[in-house]
């Protein structure tokens, strides 16, 4: 049995989670006593993606107080409950460079900055619905729940503790009182601050409830939606501008991800439509940011290329078209034994059509569609050529998808013809055919269903025959052998059935060769194929030295000629050979369609 598949993404967090443990740089904030009590070596790191997808590394169940971070999802509820205008007359957007505890306000209004700053913060936690402290004090916790997509609770001692020593916080809470811009008691605002910072959340909290703004309010768990898209989209500009404080131009320069720190050692960061990343390591830098969280956002922001500021990949459905290769198959024509075969075992391959541009968001979901359908698999075939411009972090994606694959005895096979992706693990061919046919002649030759050679009682076409007309058949038959690239012609053969090797179709465009179809043992090419037209339109070519049981022109006269009974039960034959074919490409057709 199988191991569980491991996705590509799930080992980079581990690889990425293994690195940055071994910095210890930092240190654990203390100046609110309870907060010094965490343990230093926590760190997780989670992805959650608007489907409702989770990838994790490290301590991510580990519950520590979400302090700052509640920020920009009180600011989006109040942005719900109030509108944009109301809001705006109590808080600003604009970014300050200070710190977070700053006691700085706007000289004519008295008004704080900005939302992420703890004087913002306190107004905005104030501005949520409800004409009753405890109106809003639930509407905050149930509010920071839809978020999460589960009931949190507050840590009462963490609450206590910022409390006793938030002699700051009330400085600023008294000078926004005594300004207007404070309107509830400061107390109350206070008190409703402080348990709003103390609400007990997880590393996958962060990712879940920050994915829940970059999907415009959605939570792609519960499928709640908890605030407006606008009020979202507002909630991530600021968090853009503002969310890290004097560190938040540079962190938008390298990182280019709306984000937020906390003093517990929480950060989130937003890719609006596509995903919500939360971290989490208690050790601080000067300005209060999470060492191993901001190292850790950074460079997952490098290596999928989730830069806001990169080109915007076109959005839409990633998947064009999915195949099995027992309904689907290539274009060469194979003998009934091997049809059989390929319709009993062809589940085991997988054809993909990908379109649209492939970033992060829509490779991931490639490699998760893929990597949960790997049941009785051998090969997958992953057709690029409706795709558009391929991010470097979706090349390394499928190629890590490949390597588990072929960890797994599964072969894949991308289909590039512009040799636009570098996929070590992976079989590169031009075409959806040429991958399928590869495939489809893996799977023969492993199942022991490949016939290298067919006698001629035994060809498709004389299989309805009665054995003695086979035998009659034979009389009026030549062998020949073709070396690759000798081409067949009409004034030689009328009809060719192929004991050995294989014969192609090219037709002819420009001053190129263009493969259409082929042909393997036990199969037939009759005169109309063979046709040698003054435009040289087509032609029949030996894929490789090829055997063949030839009725040559002068043949077919001779056999209409002495045995008019056999020469019609080969024509019926040759009807029905054709009927079939039009009845298996029918029913291909309305797999493709279907």
């Amino acid at each position: 049995m199988n191991a569980p598949f491991v996705s590509p993404i799930k080992e980079l967090l581990d690889d990425l989670h293994a690195r940055l443990t071994d910095r210890r740089d930092g240190e654990v904030a203390t100046y609110i006593p309870e907060l010094g009590k965490a343990d230093p070596e926590w760190f997780g790191i989670a992805v959650a993606t608007l489907d409702g997808t989770l990838y994790e590394a490290g301590d991510t169940q580990v519950p520590f107080t979400i302090q700052s971070v509640s920020k920009p999802f009180v600011y989006a509820l109040a942005l719900q409950d109030r509108g944009l205008e109301d809001v705006l007359k109590s808080v600003g957007v604009e970014p300050t460079g200070d710190a977070f505890n700053a006691v700085r306000l706007e000289p004519s209004t008295g008004r704080p900055y900005n939302p992420m700053v703890n004087s913002g913060a306190i107004v905005a936690s104030t501005l949520v619905g409800g004409d009753t402290h405890d109106e809003r004090r639930d509407r905050v916790l149930r509010g920071l729940s839809a978020f999460a997509g589960r009931d949190l609770e507050v840590d009462a001692k963490v609450m206590t503790s910022e409390s006793a020593t938030g002699d700051r916080n009330r400085a600023l809470a008294y000078l926004m009182h005594g300004a207007g811009i404070l309107t509830c008691p400061v107390e109350e605002a206070l008190a409703l601050y402080f348990e709003q910072c103390a609400a007990l959340v997880t590393t996958r909290d962060l990712a879940v409830m920050t994915a829940t703004l970059a999907g415009g309010g959605v939570n792609p768990l519960t499928g709640e939606t908890v605030v407006s898209v606008e009020a979202a989209a507002n909630a991530l500009t600021v968090m853009a501008t503002c969310g890290t404080y004097d560190y938040a131009g540079e962190w938008l320069v390298r990182a280019g991800l709306p984000a937020k720190s906390g003093v517990s050692g929480g950060l989130i960061a937003a890719l609006p439509s596509q995903l919500g990343l939360g971290a989490f390591s208690p050790r601080l830098d000067a300005r209060g940011n999470s060492v191993r969280a901001v190292a850790a956002c950074e460079e997952l922001s490098a290596r999928f290329g989730l830069h806001v500021m990169r080109p915007t990949e076109r959005s839409g459905p990633v998947f064009h078209r999915t195949l099995r290769g027992d309904t689907a198959h290539s274009s060469r024509v194979r003998a009934h034994d091997e049809r059989t075969a390929l319709a009993r075992l062809g589940g085991a391959l997988r054809v993909y059509a990908l379109r649209g541009d492939l970033a992060f968001g829509n490779a991931e979901a490639v490699v998760r569609t893929i990597s949960e359908d790997t049941d009785s698999v051998r090969w997958v075939v992953l057709d690029l050529k409706r795709a558009g411009r391929v991010a470097p972090v979706a090349a390394t994606l499928l190629e890590g998808l490949a390597a588990k694959l072929k960890e797994r005895g599964i072969t894949t096979v991308i289909v590039d013809p512009e040799k636009r992706v570098r996929v070590p693990s992976a079989i590169i061919v031009d075409t959806r055919d040429a991958g399928m046919e590869l495939c489809e002649d893996a799977l023969l030759a492993e199942a022991g269903a490949a016939r290298p050679t067919v006698p001629l009682a035994e060809q498709d076409l004389l299989r309805g025959l009665d054995p003695f007309m086979v035998t009659a058949l034979e009389a009026y038959l030549e062998t020949r052998e073709y070396e690759t690239g000798e081409r067949l012609i009409q004034d030689v053969a009328a009809l060719c059935f192929i004991i050995s090797g294989g014969l192609a179709r090219q037709v002819i465009i420009g001053e190129r060769a263009v493969r259409e179809t082929s042909m393997g043992p036990g199969t037939a090419v009759g005169r109309l194929a063979l046709i040698d037209d003054a435009e040289h339109a087509h032609r029949i070519v030996a894929e490789c030295p090829t055997t063949c049981r030839v009725l040559t022109t002068q043949s077919l006269a001779r056999l209409e000629r002495d045995s008019p009974r056999l020469a019609d039960a080969l024509r019926w034959s040759i009807a029905n050979a054709v009927a079939e074919r039009l009845r298996r490409t029918d029913a291909e057709n309305h797999a493709l369609i279907h």
